[in-house]
């Protein structure tokens, strides 16, 4: 077994303004060979105090694309995304960079490509091909980081000021937005499905509001018309024949059953010649013309898919003192630019805006199950009068003396039958 290499030191930049630093990490790769000569790599990633690599500690080991870190990570690693796609950029760099003297063969280039998360390096001849979940979290890591300026940690805002202080004195339910990074889902290559994203992950701020009045909700499904006449369903059974069986058994199959048609309307031989006549001349309508009728249609309803919720909201805000002046305008700005696209240093790509977690809550914080529940919603309008009572009016430091703002959010998901569950006893609220 050969000795670990560990590779040289990367600086990672972390952080903005007076709160941007520099943390120092390397990568340790550790071959393994097991008694049937097979060779595997250990990726871990190394965290230095400094440049010159004192205070060095494993702060988690790397498996592809993914870092599993341990207690001696920090929260600047563990609770930013964007930090941990730089050192696992950098620990894939500095790993590539080192893998000549400890992968020689091609069975061990394969296998450090695999550790490395680069599995489609290597020689022609022993490319293994992509998963889906692969190329997924590849094109992810395209996007590239967020340009400067992009702000992914927000403050927690309550509006007014007294709605939270004294919860036995107020006794008053309120509306909670929880703003969340947007996450993509992830492929299921088992199932072949997308599987659901997590929402109960950390918030990255808050804003909480009294309910404001005309709150609703609406559930739609959509339902159309359909139709399908017996030469429709003739070809269907064929073509699925076909599909299943084979093209010998698919002519078969039309055969027989054109037969069987035919017979059915022995007395209308001639209205179903006009009716094929018809499909194969491309006119549709030469029964109808020739004899007034047409092919039964066998309408009916069917269920096309499920709708996207919609809901509106509408606040008016008349800060009362400075403080509460100060939060009405930190709330404009907090769903203004928690709603806006990201763009990417390079400029080439955009990502998605930040999502939003939507709750009516109790005056004690737990959910109020007289109202509908939400699932996760995007912002998709956003828009503020400066001036709701109909002239322009400022305090003495220039700030308005309301503010009205109305949004509109959408939910990423629909609602399911399984979402309300199937409880022993009918539930006494209200769900979704």
């Amino acid at each position: 077994m050969a000795d670990p290499v560990t590779s040289g030191i990367k600086q990672t930049e972390i952080g903005e303004g007076k709160d941007k630093k520099t943390i120092y990490t390397a990568t340790k790769v550790t071959p393994t060979t097991d008694e049937n000569g097979k060779t595997t790599y250990k990726m871990e990633v190394i965290q230095y105090d400094d440049a010159n690599g004192g205070g060095g500690r494993t702060i988690g080991e790397r498996d592809g694309d993914k870092i599993t870190y341990n207690d001696n990570a920090n929260e600047d690693i563990t609770e930013n995304k964007e930090v941990q796609n730089k050192i696992n950029k950098d620990s894939q760099d500095a790993a590539s960079k080192i893998n000549p003297p400890l992968a020689t063969t091609a069975e061990e280039k394969a296998a450090f490509n695999k550790a490395n998360g680069s599995p489609n390096q290597g020689s022609e001849e022993d490319k293994p091909t992509a998963t889906v979940a692969e190329a997924t979290a590849s094109l992810n890591a395209a996007a590239g980081e967020s340009a400067d300026g992009t702000r992914n940690k927000f403050p927690v805002l309550t509006y007014p000021a007294t709605l939270r202080k004294d919860v036995d004195a107020m006794k008053q339910d309120y509306i909670k937005f929880d703003m969340l990074e947007y996450k993509p889902k992830e492929f299921d290559s088992e199932s072949f499905a997308f599987a659901d994203r997590d929402s109960d992950r950390k918030a990255i701020g808050t804003v909480i509001l009294p309910i404001p009045g005309g709150i609703q909700d609406s559930t739609a499904v959509s339902w159309g018309g359909q139709t399908m006449t017996p030469l429709d369903m003739v070809a269907a059974e064929a073509a699925f024949t076909g599909v299943s069986k084979g093209i010998g058994e698919m002519v078969s199959a039309f055969g027989n059953r054109a037969q069987g048609l035919a017979g059915a309307v022995d007395s209308n031989k001639d209205a179903l010649a006009a009716v094929i006549a018809g499909m194969a001349a491309g006119g549709q309508q030469l029964l109808t013309r020739t004899t007034g009728a047409i092919a039964n249609p066998n309408m009916e309803l069917l269920f096309n898919g499920p709708d996207l919720r919609t809901f509106s909201f509408q606040f008016l805000l008349a800060p009362r003192d400075q403080d509460e002046a100060m939060t009405t305008i930190k709330i404009l700005r907090f769903f203004k630019q928690g709603m806006a696209p990201i763009r990417t240093k390079a400029r080439l790509f955009m990502k998605s805006p930040h999502t939003f977690r939507l709750s009516y809550n109790n005056p004690k914080g737990g959910p109020q199950k007289y109202l509908n529940k939400f699932k996760e919603c995007a912002l998709g309008s956003f828009g503020v009068n400066y001036t709701p009572n109909g002239n322009y009016s400022t305090y003495e430091d220039g700030v308005m003396t309301a503010y009205q703002m109305t949004m509109t959010f959408r939910e990423l998901k629909p609602i399911y039958n399984d979402d309300y569950g199937n409880q022993d006893e009918f539930p006494e609220e209200v769900g979704f």
